[in-house]
């Protein structure tokens, strides 16, 4: 995968909701040479890992390299069901072997997806990092960081996200644009997010 399994991916129905499925993509790139013929990859679903079900996503049985190519986007259907209504839920993939391809390393062989269409308070949700709850706030983050769930008690972690949330909310000051909460309040982060 283009992004290590560290760097997980979020799709969130919010902003589709007339919609009762979308597609989402997954970048895959090719380490070696490319080839002169179409070739077939797979990817599946490390359903010990994942707490969606069959019934939040669809997944094609293979997907094709084409020929001279590096990089291809593999495209899941995901689905609005009623557990993503209640909290999100996480789909874990991996890239299987083929007759045309191995795997690659290890912490680019995973893919870590979660799908929601609710957003409600986090249970790593830290006062000290991002102040009071809000879910506008969270909403923000996750458009701004592409992260929906974070190590508690992670400091290093923490402080790096709530350094690009900040640097957001500043940007966007700065341009005219100040952030603000449902309230009319400006939105702001505690008093230990990253600078």
């Amino acid at each position: 995968f283009a992004k290590s399994y560290t760097d997980s991916s979020v799709f969130s129905f919010l902003a589709l909701p007339d919609d009762d499925q979308a597609q989402t993509p997954v970048v895959v790139n090719l380490i070696g040479s490319p080839g002169n013929a179409d070739r077939t990859y797979n990817i599946t679903v490390v359903k010990e890992q994942s707490t969606a079900t069959e019934a939040d996503y669809s997944l094609p049985s293979k997907f094709t390299l084409k020929a001279n190519a590096i990089t291809d986007t593999a495209w899941l259907t995901v689905k609005k069901t009623a557990a993503i209504s209640t909290k999100p839920v996480k789909l874990v993939l991996k890239v299987s072997p083929t007759q045309d391809f191995k795997q690659g390393q290890y912490e680019y062989s995973l893919a870590i997806i979660y799908i929601s269409n609710r957003i409600s308070e986090p249970d790593w949700w830290s006062w000290e990092f991002f102040g009071d709850y809000s879910d506008k706030k969270f909403s923000l983050f996750i458009d701004v960081t592409g992260k929906v769930e974070l190590e508690a008690g992670n400091n290093d972690q923490m402080r790096y996200y709530t350094s690009i949330f900040k640097n957001y909310l500043l940007r966007e000051k700065d341009n005219g644009r100040t952030v603000y909460e449902e309230d009319g309040t400006e939105m702001q982060l505690g008093y230990m997010a990253g600078n």
